[in-house]
């Protein structure tokens, strides 16, 4: 069955597949443009004068998917 099992398309190293720098690089931008979107949409939300409880319901949102992301980076 293993046989059958699709090649992979990049060079593998110790059974790591290598990537070039560019892909690297887009993949951690793209990665922090998402982090930097989060925290201005929830900086957003709290910056009206009067906080809508929906406004605060989006920021705390934001918040509890920064922490769970933190927090699912750093048990690696």
């Amino acid at each position: 069955m293993a046989e059958n099992a699709p090649e992979p398309a990049g060079i593998m190293v110790n059974g790591v597949e290598c990537r070039t720098f560019k892909e690297m690089i887009l993949y951690k931008v793209d990665r922090t443009f998402a982090i930097l979107g989060i925290i201005l949409l929830g900086a957003w939300a709290l910056s009206y004068v009067k906080i809508d409880p929906t406004a605060l319901n989006i920021a705390m949102a934001s918040v509890s998917g920064l922490v769970g992301y933190v927090g699912g980076r750093t048990g690696k």
